[in-house]
């Protein structure tokens, strides 16, 4: 192999510092990273000098907040919060009264902040474990269970499309999004089932964010959102949102659907 080792590790550290950014509030240093939560927001962490010539970093609290913003108390649910607890413990992170923390060393100040991106991630991708306890619940408990995402999929596949799950898609920003499924190998297509009405702008901020951002290299044509109207009565300020930046089609609009999905066929 021509590649050498050191100097892969050396480019990708060298690339890697260009994505933070630093500002100043009073007496904490306040750090953008290049790592995100799931919703895509920017993982942020705060650093302020601690007893002993030590430094502390903590997250804000904002790990435990991205999830609630999305409806999930983690604190609250008490399998969560023992998840969350040992996630920090793991890591050695402290998670007191909703925030991620960890103090040492000026030396160790680069993994002090590796451990804490790292809980914060893990504690904020509990909102996943959530859905999927949440749904084996209601199965145990013999109710059914009506998943908007598992009911494309299976549209998708009675369809004949081929699609893969989880596409990652790169925006102009070089920010790395998720997007729910990919279709034909080129449309990609996003979900959106908030489930009540309070939910829909945070989803609808979020998508279109996504989208516009990766403007440069997808059409319009190529990214849908479907947005669930079995159970929402969406606002038309929020569809026109939506379609300044993708193509947006009612989850009751079957066989639209269908057709856009059909054309994009050999993109």
């Amino acid at each position: 192999m021509g590649l050498d080792g050191d100097k892969v590790v050396k480019r990708y550290l060298e690339n890697l510092a260009g994505e933070f950014s630093c500002h100043y509030d009073e007496d904490s240093l306040y750090i953008v990273t290049p790592y995100s939560f799931p919703d895509n927001d920017m993982i942020a962490l705060y650093l302020e000098e601690a007893p002993g010539g030590k430094v502390r970093v903590n997250d804000g609290g904002e790990a435990v907040m991205n999830p609630f913003c999305d409806g999930f108390d983690l604190l609250r649910t008490p399998w969560a919060r023992e998840m969350a607890q040992r996630i920090a413990r793991d890591l050695a992170v402290e998670l007191d009264r909703g925030e991620l923390s960890k103090s040492g060393p000026v030396e160790e100040l680069g993994g002090l902040m590796l451990d804490v991106v790292m809980a914060a991630r893990g504690v904020a991708d509990l909102i996943y474990a959530q859905h999927a306890y949440a749904i084996a619940s209601r199965r145990r408990k013999g109710r059914k269970v009506s998943d908007f995402r598992e009911k494309l999929a299976a549209v998708l596949a009675e369809g004949g499309f081929e699609f893969a799950a989880g596409a990652a898609l790169t925006g102009g920003s070089g920010q790395v999004y998720t997007a729910h499924y990919r279709v034909n190998g080129g449309a990609y297509l996003q979900a959106l089932d908030p489930g009540r009405a309070g939910r829909a702008k945070a989803a609808v901020d979020r998508t279109f964010g996504m989208w516009a951002d990766c403007n440069g290299e997808l059409t319009v044509e190529r990214k849908l959102t479907v947005l669930n109207d079995e159970t929402l009565d969406w606002k038309a300020a929020h569809i026109e949102r939506l379609s300044q930046v993708s193509t947006v089609v009612r989850w009751s609009e079957g066989e639209r659907l269908a057709a856009l999905l059909a054309g994009t066929a050999g993109d």
